[in-house]
């Protein structure tokens, strides 16, 4: 065997060296990673989960809101009792858009306070501003 063969193959192992070494650096991160959140998620404490987005969000339309409220000036109207406040005149897309957040909003809302419950909140009213 010629000193350019053995030189061939020695760069060869070289290279394969590094290719191992490589392989082993990525397989070391992930199972790194991997033993990282185990370790996060046996420490953290069994709560009770947050409450979610509703699973089924029932989509409000124009003929909703009319058939609930009878006009657009009543729409209105329940639409600001609800804290529902529009920067300029709505239209029916807007307010129906407007009421179906709303009551998604009161679901998870409704959710989370049953699974927190806190007696000093009793009479507290929330406002919440999308800007």
């Amino acid at each position: 065997m010629g000193k350019k063969r053995i030189t061939q193959l020695l760069e060869g192992l070289k290279e394969n060296q590094l290719h191992e070494l490589h392989n082993s650096a990525a397989i070391y991160t992930v199972a790194q990673v991997a033993v990282n959140e185990l370790q996060q998620q046996s420490l953290q404490i069994t709560e009770p989960p947050i409450a979610a987005l509703p699973s089924t969000l029932e989509i409000i339309d124009k003929t909703e809101l009319l058939k609930q409220y009878g006009s657009y000036r009543a729409c209105r109207k329940a639409a600001k009792e609800r804290g529902i406040k529009f920067s300029r005149t709505p239209s029916w897309e807007q307010l129906a858009v407007a009421f179906t957040y709303a009551d998604a909003f009161q679901q998870i809302i409704k959710s989370y306070v049953e699974t927190y419950p806190n007696p000093k909140l009793k009479g507290t009213t929330f406002e919440i501003s999308l800007k």
